[in-house]
């Protein structure tokens, strides 16, 4: 069979019936691109479509297939050969396509599923976007040939105001995806130069020094922390401290043992601490909160857990004792051998997916008509 013979035959019928390679494409179904590839000799019709095609031209198949006519038109023998070999052909198609469909439409559930499972514990890693990515892409794929297979896309194709309507959802969809990919790197980026950070660590007690460089990260004035050691009989101090781009990980405490006398006017002075914030034309005083039922001791709080902050000095009564404690992020953080001085309940570190903007602190607060926290 000469291709090329055949497809100058087919151009030369498509042209005396004066319509393009579009409109031929749209009445046998199939792409322009396949019309094309016919025409050129590229490629040759399926076979069930070669009996459509003849009797669009008003040919026997015959002709079509030595690419020229002929004096005598196909009898009915030939004709119903050529049509029980189409039926034939269409028949295993069509169960072939059945298959097709069935694993494509396994796969994108598959697919959606493992995208949903991956994304309910996103933490930001380089490997976990690069397999949330994967995944997404695979999905968008899967999801193409899917639709292609069932006729779908086809059909979509020749609806316009859907076809419009698809576009701009996809341009919606691909921004919100840029969107996340930018949030990720950045993310991701955040984290490295975090790792390239060094942990400051000491037991050097200075307060003014902390304060000036950790106190805005760590969201907190130190108010409860003594300006000095001087009255301290005993004292132990250690820090841990790891600065990012916004936040600053660690930990501050802080053991001071007291003489009694000393020891009850540390925490007379500790009752009484507040903190005014103001704010355009209104002020607010926020007050030192107490409690005896978060730590294993009583404490003093002025920080619990607003913006992954906690700042509190625990009250060991029997030693004349005070362990001043400041946390930025603890689940991030290392604190062994001081369980002690944390909460009675490990959980209540956790957010639990609520605003820890919401919780306690002396140093914020959300004034009436204003959209936001301010603070120290």
């Amino acid at each position: 069979m000469d291709q090329k013979k055949v497809g100058s035959f087919l151009k030369e019928l498509r042209k005396e019936k004066g319509i393009t390679q579009e409109q031929l494409a749209e009445k046998l179904n199939v792409s322009g691109r396949s019309v094309s590839r016919w025409e050129t000799g590229n490629n040759m019709p399926d076979i069930s479509l070669l009996v459509e095609i003849a009797d669009f031209y008003d040919v026997d198949v015959r002709e079509i297939i030595e690419g020229e006519r002929k004096s005598e038109m196909m009898n009915k023998e030939v004709r119903e050969v050529a049509t029980k070999m189409a039926d034939y052909a269409n028949t295993e198609k069509g169960r072939l396509l059945k298959v097709v469909r069935l694993i494509g439409i396994i796969g994108v559930i598959i697919l959606a599923v493992a995208i949903i499972l991956q994304c309910i514990k996103y933490e930001p890693s380089i490997p976990s976007f690069i397999a949330v990515t994967l995944s997404l892409v695979a999905f968008i794929a899967m999801l193409i040939m899917t639709l292609y297979v069932n006729g779908i896309l086809q059909k979509i194709k020749k609806r316009k105001a859907f076809t419009i309507s698809l576009i701009v959802l996809s341009i919606i969809a691909t921004v919100v995806v840029i969107r996340y990919v930018i949030l990720v790197v950045f993310v991701i980026g955040l984290v490295a130069f975090e790792m390239l950070v060094p942990t400051k660590k000491g037991t050097e007690y200075d307060k003014a020094e902390i304060i000036s460089k950790y106190g805005s990260d760590m969201n907190s004035k130190f108010l409860l922390f003594p300006d000095d050691l001087d009255k301290a009989v005993d004292d132990e101090f250690a820090y841990s401290a790891k600065t990012g781009l916004f936040d600053t990980d660690g930990y501050f405490i802080l053991k001071v043992q007291y003489d009694e006398e000393d020891y009850k006017a540390e925490v007379d002075r500790m009752a009484d601490i507040s903190y005014t914030i103001t704010f355009q034309s209104d002020s607010y005083t926020n007050y030192i909160m107490y409690d005896e039922t978060m730590y294993n001791y009583p404490a003093y709080i002025a920080s619990d857990g607003h913006g992954h902050a906690y700042e509190y000095a625990l009250l060991d009564e029997d030693n004349d004792t005070i362990i001043y404690v400041a946390l930025s992020y603890p689940k991030f953080v290392d604190l062994s051998g001081y369980e002690d001085y944390l909460k009675t309940d490990p959980d209540a570190y956790e957010d639990n997916g609520a605003s820890t903007l919401e919780n306690f602190t002396i140093y914020y607060h959300r004034f009436p008509g204003f959209d936001g926290w301010v603070g120290n």
